[in-house]
This record gives structure tokens, sequence and C-alpha cells, in this order.
């Protein structure tokens, strides 16, 4: 009997922890939505919304009917340009094909307060996209915003997010991840984020809240021209699992090697894409287009930490880490 009582105790055990682990992430599908094609906007007022083991917060004008801070949304609507579709992922659904992801309108700071076992830890990161509205706004221009690159295509535009960690009101760290990149003397790297890409949190060490900030290129006497959107999914998650969006082509499979690496890194998988490292400033430390299947990146002079490879083929954009000893 007693051996029973404990093997029972085992079992739900290993239900729940799981379930303590998931309910960390936040994936936004936790949310209710009355239908497809819908949204949330803090029309109700409440002041914001809970996914996983954090808080988003949101701010609504009822005058104006405006918001700002996160939404979160099921849209599908990948090809509507402008404001009136403001509320869509240029993916047309959160990761891996999920349904419901975050939307946030950053025109002064969003920000995310973390809870219970979550605050104060440090996170593992974040997946994040382009929205509709933001993606064919810097493709093709719009009364307000120019067409990324210019008329010739050489003006070195960019789009970025910087994260902000804090913990009990102190700032911790930053990281930057670029939306769109136009600085390449190659045109052939620009590009516009139309695919789920990874951010890396752990630099921002043990925080309890977070900031999301936008800046770009295109500025304007009123501030940025660039619509201060993007998308959100599966905070405090890993990379493990995430597939290319079902309408990019040429998918492919690409690996780094040593990791942790002291001289060389080896990017294999790589023929004919573009590539490029990155520090954790945002600054573009090594960039090529890879003619072999296999690339040799030196690293021996670069200082230790933490340094992004960004691997770029067709439509697909993909970022690994690897941390230089």
């Amino acid at each position: 009997m007693k051996k029973n009582y404990f093997l029972s105790v085992l079992l739900t055990l290993g239900l729940l922890v799981p379930f303590i682990l998931q309910a960390q992430i936040s994936t936004f599908d936790d949310l209710q939505l009355d239908s497809t094609n819908a949204y949330w906007n803090g029309s109700d007022t409440t002041g914001g919304f809970q996914s996983g083991s954090a808080y988003f917060y949101n701010s609504y004008n009822v005058d104006w009917g405006s918001w700002s801070g996160f939404a979160y949304s099921n849209m599908t609507d990948d090809t509507t340009a402008g404001w009136g579709n403001q509320y869509s992922a240029i993916t047309a659904s959160g990761v891996n094909g999920s349904a419901n992801y975050a939307v946030s309108y950053a025109g002064s700071p969003s920000s995310v307060k973390l809870k219970g076992d979550l605050a104060g830890t440090v996170l593992k990161g974040v997946f994040v996209t382009n929205s509709t509205y933001a993606a064919l706004s810097m493709q093709d221009g719009d009364a307000y915003a120019k067409k990324f690159g210019g008329a010739d295509g050489t003006d070195p535009d960019w789009f970025l997010l910087t994260i902000k960690g804090y913990e009990d009101g102190n700032y911790t760290d930053s990281v930057n991840f670029y939306l769109a990149d136009f600085r390449s003397d190659d045109p052939q790297q620009d590009y516009i984020l139309k695919s789920w890409g990874w951010v890396d949190l752990q630099p921002l060490g043990a925080v309890d809240s977070l900031t999301f900030e936008l800046h770009s290129s295109d500025v304007g006497d009123y501030g940025m021209n660039t619509p201060a959107y993007f998308c959100m999914d599966n905070l405090n998650d890993i990379t493990n699992g995430i597939e290319p969006h079902a309408a990019s082509s040429g998918a492919f499979t690409w690996s780094v090697f040593p990791n942790p690496v002291s001289d060389i890194v080896h990017v294999q998988g790589v023929k004919d894409a573009a590539i490029r490292v990155f520090d954790l400033s945002g600054r573009v430390i090594y960039q090529a287009n890879s003619s072999a299947n296999t690339q040799n990146i030196h690293l021996s002079g670069s200082p230790k930490g933490i340094y992004l490879i960004q691997v770029r083929k067709g439509h697909v954009l993909e970022t690994k880490k690897v941390f230089k000893q």
C-alpha cells in the first residue's frame, strides 16, 4: 500500500513538472479569443494580461480608441498593408504555426513584469518578428515612411529592437536585434525579417522586468517614421524545435561547431547563404557570402563572450549563438 502511495505521488509530480515549466513560457495560447482572425487590444481597460509567468502591460485611450504596449492576436493577414492591419504578424501565425502571439505598439517602451518563480531569474530567450504593417511599410514605403534601401536600394536603413532588463528597478543590461538591416555594402545581405527570429536574453542577467524599444534609421520632424510595431512569441523559450515559416522557400539546415570556441568557428551547411556575426551590442564583426558548404570564421582576436551568427538563405533568416572562451 505504501509503495502504491509513493508511486502515485511520483506519477503526479511527473505530470506536474512539465506543466510548471510550460507555465513559465509565455506562449499566448493560454489566452482566449472569440474567433479566428481576432485580437485583444485593451479596450476593456484592464491594463494588460498575463501569459505564462509574465504580465504584459497595455494602455488604452478610450477617447481616441488607441492603444500602446502589448496586445495579443491570432490574425493571419500577411498581405494587407497599412495601419488597418496593425494586429497581424508577417509570419501569419505564432512560432511553429501556433495560433496566438503578442503584438506590441512601442511608440514608447513596452513593458513586461515577470511573476512568481520566474521573477529574478535569467531568461532563456524570446522569438520576435515584424508585424505585417511594419514589414510592408519597410518593403514598399507608404504615405509616412520610406521604402528601405531607397529608390536604388543603397540607403543603409535599419529597424532595431532593444530589450532592456531590470531587477528591483535597477537596469541590468540590454540586447539588440535587427528586425531589418540594409547597412551592408552587399545588397544581397539586406533583409526585412519575415520569419520568427530568436533573441538570447541570458546576457540581461537575473531580471524581474523588461522593456522593449524600437528605433529606425527613418526619422522625421516628429520622430520615427517606420511603424513602431513588432510581434513576440514564446517568452523564456529556447530555439529547439523552431521551423521556418511555411511560406518561406529554400529551407535549410545548418550548424555551428565547436561551441564554445576559442579560435575558429565552423559554420556548416551554408552554401549560397549570407552570413553575419554580431556582438551583443549589435555591431557586425564579420560578414560574407558563402560559396562553400562550410565557412570558417576566425574569432581569436575577439573578446570572450556571446556572439550571434546569423544566416540568410532565400527568405529564411535564422540566428544561432556561439560562446567565445
